[in-house]
Parts: C-alpha cells; sequence; structure tokens
C-alpha cells in the first residue's frame, strides 16, 4: 500500500512539475512577445488631424462648351472661297473662320438697296416697308455667307475644303479650353454618396505633378448598364488653371464626400474589434492596457477615434500582433497545442 502511495506522490509531483515548466514557459513567451510589441517601431504618438472619405474614377478630359459650327441651310451650294483656320489654331470671339462665295448675295443687296430708293420716292407706305425689310434679308445673306468664332477657344476639326461647294453640315468644331471637365463612371454602391457641389481633385497622367481642384456640377439622371456592371456617369468641372491641358488627356479624379478637421486620426491597423466592440491599445508605463473605444469615419487607410484617446496619447500600430501576444496561443508546433515534446520551436 505504501508503495501504491509513493508511486501516487510521485506521478502528482511529476505533474506539477511539468504543469509549472508550462505555465512559465507560456507566460515567458507572452511577456517577451509583450514587450516586443510595444517597441518604438510598433507605437504611435496621437495627434489631430484631418481626413477625407473619397470616391476615385477615372475618365477623360474634355471642354464643356464645344461647338459645331456650320452654315444656314440657304447657304448650301455656295463655292468655299477662303478657310482662315487649320485645326490646332487658337481663335477670339468674332474672328471669320469660313467665308463662302458673297457675289450673288452682293448683287442682291444692290437691287434691294435701289429698290428702297425707289418706293421712298414714288411708293406707298407698304411698299416702303416691304423694301426694308427684303433689304434687311439680303444683308443677313451677306452675314450668314462668313462663319465667324462665337467664343474664344480651339478649333480642333476642319471638315470642309476650299474651293469646294458647301452642302450642309459642320464645317468645323471649336472648344472652349479654358473651361474644362472630367466625365467618369461611379460605382453603383457609391451613387448615394455623391452630390452636385462637392470639391474634387484631379490628378493628370500627362502632368504627374499638376494638382487641380475641380467641383461635381453634373450627374445622370439614368445609370448604365454594361455587361452587368452598373454605373453612374458624373461630371467634374475644373478650377481655372494657367497650364496648357490637351482636351482627351487621361484623367484620375477623387470626389470628397465627407471631410473632418482637428480630430483624432489612426492608422486603421491600430484598431481592433471583438464582441464588445472597437478597441485599441494604449500604452501606460511601459505596458499595453486594452482600451474600447468609438469610431467614425474611415477611408480605408485612416480612421477616427471619437472616444478614450486624447492628443499625447500613445497606442500599438498594430492591434494583431497584441491580440496575438495576449491569446496565450502558441504556433501549432508548440508543446502545449499539442506538437513535439522536444524539437518546436515558436516562430
Amino acid at each position: 500500500m505504501i508503495k501504491k502511495h509513493w508511486k501516487a506522490i510521485i506521478i502528482v509531483l511529476l505533474l506539477v512539475i511539468i504543469g509549472g515548466f508550462f505555465y512559465f514557459r507560456i507566460t515567458n513567451v507572452n511577456r517577451n512577445s509583450n514587450e516586443r510589441n510595444i517597441s518604438e517601431e510598433n507605437t504611435l504618438t496621437v495627434k489631430k488631424g484631418s481626413i477625407s472619405k473619397t470616391i476615385d474614377g477615372e475618365g477623360y478630359i474634355s471642354a464643356i462648351n464645344s461647338e459645331n459650327l456650320s452654315f444656314p441651310a440657304n447657304s448650301s451650294g455656295k463655292k468655299i472661297i477662303a478657310i482662315n483656320v487649320d485645326e490646332g489654331d487658337y481663335v477670339e470671339k468674332g474672328d471669320i473662320l469660313i467665308e463662302l462665295d458673297k457675289r450673288e448675295a452682293k448683287l442682291n443687296l444692290m437691287q434691294k438697296e435701289n429698290a428702297l430708293e425707289n418706293a421712298k420716292i414714288s411708293g406707298s407706305s407698304n411698299e416702303i416697308e416691304e423694301a426694308k425689310l427684303n433689304l434687311e434679308i439680303a444683308k443677313d445673306q451677306i452675314e450668314n455667307l462668313s462663319l465667324k468664332a462665337p467664343f474664344t477657344g480651339l478649333i480642333t476639326d476642319v471638315f470642309i475644303e476650299e474651293g469646294n461647294y458647301y452642302e450642309n453640315g459642320k464645317a468645323v468644331t471649336i472648344k472652349d479650353t479654358n473651361r474644362l471637365k472630367a466625365e467618369i463612371n461611379i460605382e453603383e454602391s457609391n451613387f448615394q454618396a455623391v452630390s452636385i457641389g462637392q470639391k474634387a481633385k484631379i490628378e493628370l497622367d500627362a502632368y504627374p505633378s499638376l494638382k487641380i481642384n475641380g467641383e461635381v456640377t453634373e450627374i445622370a439622371n439614368e445609370a448604365e448598364n454594361n455587361g452587368g456592371t452598373v454605373t453612374l456617369p458624373v461630371t467634374v468641372t475644373l478650377d481655372k488653371i494657367s497650364q496648357d491641358i490637351k482636351i482627351n488627356s487621361s484623367a484620375e479624379v477623387e470626389i470628397i464626400v465627407d471631410k473632418l478637421e482637428n480630430v483624432i486620426v489612426v492608422p486603421i491597423t491600430a484598431v481592433s474589434s471583438d464582441k464588445n466592440g472597437d478597441f485599441v491599445y494604449k500604452v501606460v508605463d511601459g505596458e499595453s492596457e486594452k482600451v474600447e473605444v468609438e469610431t467614425g469615419l474611415s477611408n480605408g487607410l485612416r480612421i477616427v477615434v471619437k472616444s478614450a484617446l486624447n492628443e499625447g496619447d500613445k497606442i500599438l500600430l498594430n492591434t494583431f500582433a497584441q491580440n496575438t501576444a495576449n491569446s496565450g496561443n502558441l504556433p501549432v508546433n508548440s508543446p502545449v497545442s499539442g506538437g513535439l515534446m522536444g524539437g518546436g520551436r515558436n516562430k
């Protein structure tokens, strides 16, 4: 009986020793992990700042004001006498771009002027009024044989040739390059977030260092469905700049849908969540302390913390590492997790 009791006592002692060994090992691992995680590289001093949430899109630069110019229908069949512009020319408002043959129109104008003079001598009041109207029409006909620039801009296309006879249709295209826009398509999930008047930032592949501000000025009434992908066309008007931006340049647009200033902002990696909500690890006297926080606006990289943190507080940058250290879990090859008894190594 005594031998049996001794055997039981020895087994209990062995279990106590083994249990103490593993308890010490786990405690030591967690302590070492905690010390490593509170290094200077993994801590952040909390500061206030600003944060923006944006909707991104890609598009192309185009002119807000663009017109295809043509002659009136009654000018059809006239010979093209002069084309005073080439593609790529800048013109001023009122410049004569193209002229048609005016000889017949001038002859008609002289006849109407003579008719008015004769009416004033021997005609009735109605005949005089009729002659005046015919003269005005004759002047308009001559005016319509000269195509003028309706605004200052760039000639981007010339569709006719000098010496040919003008038929109906476009003669030239003019675009106002002083007022530009970028047209983008936003994803369906962002429809409710975008609105007229929101500020935007535009970057151009052709001018990487150029930062342009803009504003949402138009949102389409209907979405577009391309192969099952639903998007909404949105127009962003660029602020005026001195840089010569080429029409059809590719553009990357960020629409600022929300912005906060003078708030506590931390990296998204510093915040974690459990069943009780969001939390951070606050560093106090060299130790990490789990603190529950209320979070707000996030842009995917940073997040607003509304409570429990003040400027000057120190927190851990990587809550995942701290969660792993505090969980008491060892790697799968450790003795506690059921791995090898002798050769296991923590990673």
